[in-house]
């Protein structure tokens, strides 16, 4: 299944790339016969509403952004969480393709968030871990 989704992103880069428009079409189709050879991919065929959790605001944006790269409309209900993303979407196609996504995009966030932090703190101060102190002072 990674091998698949390896090539959709490949297709997806093609698509976007095309110098010409026959180049893009000829991606689409591409991409369309994938579809069709693997209806579990199909976002929208034997679609169930799932609730989808992430840990902060930046995270919910990447889902966001995600959802909305592949067609999927994101929603959430009056009084949810901010950071719940409701979606209605095909199951084999949210396990293949759409969560490890957001998990691989996840993790390069994360780092990126982390490198800035540090670069930050280190230009305030350099970084020195705390005093770890037995008992209570008085």
């Amino acid at each position: 299944m990674e091998n698949l989704i390896d090539r959709i992103k490949k297709i997806e880069a093609l698509i976007k790339g095309a110098a010409t428009k026959g180049e893009q079409e000829a991606a689409i189709s591409a991409k369309a016969r994938i579809v069709e050879k693997y209806p579990e991919l199909e976002i929208h065929k034997n679609a169930k509403e799932y609730a989808l959790y992430t840990s902060d605001n930046w995270h919910k944006k990447l889902l966001l952004a995600i959802c909305r790269k592949y067609g999927v409309k994101p929603y959430r209900y009056y009084r949810q969480k901010y950071t719940t993303v409701m979606v209605r979407i095909n199951e084999g196609f949210l396990n293949a393709v759409l969560w490890p996504e957001y998990l691989e995009y996840s993790k390069l966030l994360g780092a990126l968030v982390e490198e800035i932090t540090d670069d930050l703190i280190n230009k305030i101060h350099a970084y020195e871990e705390e005093d770890i102190i037995q008992g209570r002072l008085e």
